[in-house]
């Protein structure tokens, strides 16, 4: 018996050692085509972006296939319009004059669940199955429940740990066990009632060239919406763009201390 319970442990390690995700080969196809993007240079065209613009793209060409957008600063252009049958505000991003990120943001949404889901519908269509979907609601109900099954699983944990080794189990320790996982459970229940009236939904796709996230949210003072399209190949320079715009904030909030 014991070198069967071995057994199954080796197994299910070495099994899950060799899972390879959908995100891994992604990002191992990215790593592979990044040094030709590189070599394109200002002659880089993606054929993903948003609507008719794609990643790459100068300012100028861009703001020939929109019209209505308002330059906010050298690097945003905004417009407002309706999108899957929202209200939405646009906001493109970019980067040396380039083309490389986009925000859609839905401020009123009737129903955050049913927006989501058409969202996410209509998304597949362009991207595929998400690589990852989040419903914090959902986990914090599915977190009801769990620790009373961690806390049995001990216990048939221990009873066979016993007929393998003929130790008798620590009653006392069991016993301490259950009345943490009673107590953790009625905190998730409460939890699980909070998360009913405030929550995430997150829906992530990732191409060769893109990133693409939905988010979802509801509280007491809104229910909107958001996607943000980002491109593969400007990635590290959106990351150091951030983490620029981060420091300068944080040099403006030091000078009033």
């Amino acid at each position: 018996m014991r070198l069967g319970v071995i057994g199954c442990i080796l197994a299910v390690s070495l099994t899950a050692g060799c899972v390879t995700t959908r995100e891994d080969l992604i990002a191992r196809k990215r790593h592979g085509a990044m040094q030709e993007w590189k070599r394109q240079g200002h002659a880089y065209r993606s054929s993903e972006g948003f609507q008719d613009a794609r990643w790459g793209m100068r300012i100028e060409e861009v703001r020939e296939l929109f019209p209505n957008g308002r330059m906010l600063n050298e690097n945003a252009m905004r417009w407002t319009t309706r999108i899957a049958d929202l209200p939405a505000v646009v906001t493109l991003s970019f980067l040396d004059g380039r083309f490389v990120a986009v925000d859609v943001f839905f401020p009123d949404v009737r129903s955050v669940r049913n927006s989501h889901l058409l969202i996410r519908r209509l998304l597949n269509r362009k991207y595929g199955t998400p690589v990852r979907d989040r419903d914090t609601a959902d986990e914090a109900q599915r977190r009801v429940g769990s620790y009373r099954s961690a806390a049995d699983s001990v216990y048939v944990l221990g009873k066979a740990m016993q007929a393998i080794s003929g130790v008798p189990q620590d009653q006392y320790t069991q016993q301490r066990i259950d009345t943490r996982a009673e107590n953790d459970e009625a905190e998730a229940r409460r939890e699980a009632r909070a998360a009913s009236k405030r929550f995430l939904l997150l829906s992530r796709w990732a191409t060769l060239e893109s990133d693409v996230k939905l988010r979802s949210v509801r509280t007491p003072e809104i229910d909107a919406a958001v996607i943000e399209y980002e491109s593969a190949r400007y990635a590290v320079e959106l990351a150091a763009a951030r983490r620029r715009a981060q420091e300068i904030d944080l040099q403006r909030m030091t000078k009033d201390l």
